[in-house]
């Protein structure tokens, strides 16, 4: 595979993924604001299971997105690393920072330590 194409292609999955993230951030956010307005104006039981079912449902799916994306800008460097032609120099540095060594693929819990304890943050908030 030439470089152009795997750069397009890696190009539109972070695009593709980067909407994903964008919309699970609007929907952390929204699960947030119904958590405080349950909290301010009172819920049920049933009402308060909800939103934290909700709200969890809601932190998968944000930390999904997240693992995906981390596992193809991994994939990326990695197919970058093996491919015939040489590469240029910000991208044979991109190559080096990221220290590909094997394909991934996205997981529930974030491969960096920053990651966890951003999502482990939201999960206890």
């Amino acid at each position: 595979m030439e470089m152009t194409e795997i750069n397009q292609t890696y190009i539109a999955i972070l695009q593709m993924n980067g909407l994903f993230f964008i919309g699970n951030i609007v929907l952390l956010w929204m699960m947030f604001r119904g958590v405080t307005n349950a909290n301010l104006y009172g819920a049920n039981t049933f009402g308060k299971a909800m939103h934290s079912v909700i709200s969890l449902c809601v932190i998968a799916f944000n930390a999904n997105t997240y693992g995906n994306v981390t596992s193809a800008v991994n994939n990326w460097a990695l197919a970058a690393s093996q491919s015939d032609g040489e590469l240029t120099g910000g991208m044979q540095q991109f190559v080096n920072n990221m220290g590909a060594t094997e394909y991934t693929s996205g997981s529930l819990i974030p491969s960096d330590p920053l990651g966890i304890v951003f999502y482990l943050a939201i999960t206890v908030a």
